[in-house]
């Protein structure tokens, strides 16, 4: 990036164009530049270099999923979610510009940024976030949990080596808001929720005995996980478990929790979740909570295929 920087800088005579552009422009101002940039650029694509772009452009190639079979699954999955009182939601294609980075600790590099004040999604949970700030600001009711689910398709700028991990996939997500209850028992009954939901819809399509769950331990969470020892009614006393210190990633806060699939070969994460608060700095109210989480419904979609194949031939014992 710094070098692509510098090639700009000495093909412009006005000096430094990022430090101008970034310091004196306004947002509206820079949108309206870029937007009289991109005019211009695009008048010189050909239809040639079009049709090479649309082969040679990692964001924008078709995925190669059933797409129907895909389709039905998402289907299926928030009308489960909707049961269990989480509604549905239809999310734009964008999301206000600076939405992971100014509340997800997400580096703006790897997110497709847009004009017009905007980026292109690439975590649906920040945009929940919003929706239950925005809901929360409209109400009085200190008991009210706003509950909402979304499937998504997401596009990341982080570029990978393995062809497995795509530019863009679709993602399942639930995100849940409301005030401190005291004694954990907001974060405690909403890790039962995003959990007891998940794994009956990964049971769909993979045998239970394959299915584990791994805590990592945030700081300062000894007192919180005192808790769900003594939480009885917590899914995961009914399945595998195992917790874990993971001191140093400050994305989530007190816990995070991973749903994994065991394999021939190994295990493979498949889902995760936990509170987060990004509502707390959108409210400027440390008293609100927020429980995120998501699965990666395109990866179980094609894993669930390939377990389905070998059903045929094996009974997962």
């Amino acid at each position: 990036m710094n070098k692509v920087l510098e090639k700009i800088h000495r093909k412009l005579t006005a000096g430094p164009a990022l430090s101008e552009l970034g310091e004196k422009l306004s947002l509206s101002e820079l949108n309206t530049f870029l937007l009289e940039l991109f005019r211009r650029k695009a008048e010189h694509i050909k239809p040639a270099h079009l049709l090479r772009q649309f082969g040679e452009n990692r964001f924008v190639t078709p995925a190669s999923v059933d797409t129907l079979a895909l389709r039905q699954t998402e289907l299926d999955w928030l009308k489960y979610a909707q049961e269990q009182y989480f509604h549905p939601l239809t999310l734009s294609p964008l999301a206000p510009f600076g939405a992971c980075s100014a509340i997800g600790h997400v580096d703006q590099n790897n997110i497709l940024s847009a004009v017009r004040g905007t980026e292109v999604v690439s975590d649906a949970t920040n945009i929940l976030a919003l929706q239950i700030a925005q809901e929360t600001k409209a109400t009085r009711d200190k008991d009210a949990i706003f509950r909402y689910a979304a499937t998504h398709r997401h596009v990341r700028g982080q570029a990978f080596d393995n062809p497995n991990f795509t530019a863009h996939f679709s993602i399942f997500c639930m995100a849940s808001g409301g005030w401190d209850m005291g004694n954990y028992a907001f974060e405690l009954g909403q890790l039962n929720e995003h959990l007891s939901i998940f794994l009956a819809l990964l049971r769909r399509h993979f045998p239970e005995e394959r299915l584990s769950i791994r805590f990592y331990r945030k700081k300062n969470a000894q007192i919180f996980f005192e808790r769900m020892k003594e939480y009885k009614q917590g899914v995961w006393h009914s399945m595998p478990f195992e917790f874990q210190d993971d001191l140093e990633h400050e994305y989530y806060g007190l816990i995070q929790f991973k749903v994994f699939l065991r394999l021939e070969d190994g295990e493979i994460d498949l889902a995760d979740g936990g509170p987060v608060d990004w509502t707390q700095r959108l409210l400027s109210n440390k008293k609100h909570r927020l429980f995120i989480s998501g699965i990666g419904l395109e990866l179980v979609h094609k894993l669930g295929e390939d377990a389905n194949i070998q059903k045929n031939t094996d009974n997962y014992g």
